[in-house]
């Protein structure tokens, strides 16, 4: 898999990363808890995880998760030094992300003691829809538009890893919460389509699609980043909304 690397990434959502919650919840009625001491923890966690992010299409206002389909992002940007192979100034906004309520937990592992989680969620399919605004080069090319970009990501596979430490609350109860994260990611197949390239002219405009199609692998290196990182935002809000509003006692009870 592909480190995040290279790009400087600068990236808006609509929705916040959970917000400290005055009162606990209880764990969502469709997961159910796996016990801490359970030898076979992770097996247990993977079965019980598979099915929550289908449950999560039309979010969970309560626990501050947004809507998954579609994921509307406001804005992402890439900004790149010049000398870089792919020197591309790009700012994407109204973005809407389809595909997420499909992805398909592949695995997961937990350690309890220092905390850490490592995930792996498989998308068959994301499909980027957003108005775009580059300028810049991609590799030996220059690229210049404003319009509409479509960007169709296949078999999406992202590997997301992160910490958390335990925290008591006012209410005297122990939660967990999320601390650094990292992500991988690698995919089948990548198509990007920009409409309005070079204000319109059509022969430079399909000569560029073209090269980005036929290239795909170089460009993602450098568009994949950010837009993976946007995905990673909504795993971490997700986990974050149970993880930091459920008590740990009920997430991982001694006995489930």
């Amino acid at each position: 898999m592909s480190t995040m690397s290279g790009a400087v990434i600068a990236f808006a959502l609509v929705f916040l990363v959970v917000s400290t919650s005055a009162a606990s919840l209880p764990l969502p009625e469709f997961i159910s808890p796996c016990a801490r001491d359970d030898p076979k923890l992770n097996e247990c966690a993977l079965e019980r995880g598979k099915t929550v992010i289908a449950h999560l299409k039309d979010g969970l206002p309560k626990y501050h998760i947004p809507r998954l389909e579609p994921l509307h992002v406001e804005e992402i940007k890439i900004n790149q030094d010049e000398k870089s192979g792919v020197g591309i100034n790009l700012v994407a906004k109204n973005v809407d992300i389809h595909g997420v309520s499909e992805g398909e937990l592949r695995d997961i592992r937990i350690q309890l003691d220092p905390t850490s989680f490592k995930l792996s969620i498989f998308f068959p399919r994301i499909e980027i829809m957003s108005k775009y605004n580059v300028n810049g080069k991609i590799l030996i090319l220059p690229i210049q538009g404003d319009g509409n970009a479509n960007i169709t990501m296949v078999n999406l596979e992202l590997g997301f890893d992160f910490t958390a430490e335990l925290n008591k609350k006012k209410d005297s109860q122990n939660y967990l919460k999320l601390g650094e994260h990292q992500i991988t990611y690698k995919m089948s197949r990548n198509y990007i389509k920009m409409d309005n390239l070079f204000n319109g002219n059509k022969a430079l405009g399909d000569r560029m699609n073209e090269f980005m199609d036929v290239n795909w692998r170089e460009v993602t290196e450098e568009l994949g980043p950010p837009i993976a990182d946007a995905l990673a935002l909504v795993i971490k809000s997700i986990i974050a909304g149970i993880l930091e509003q459920v008590p740990y006692e009920n997430i991982f009870p001694v006995k489930a």
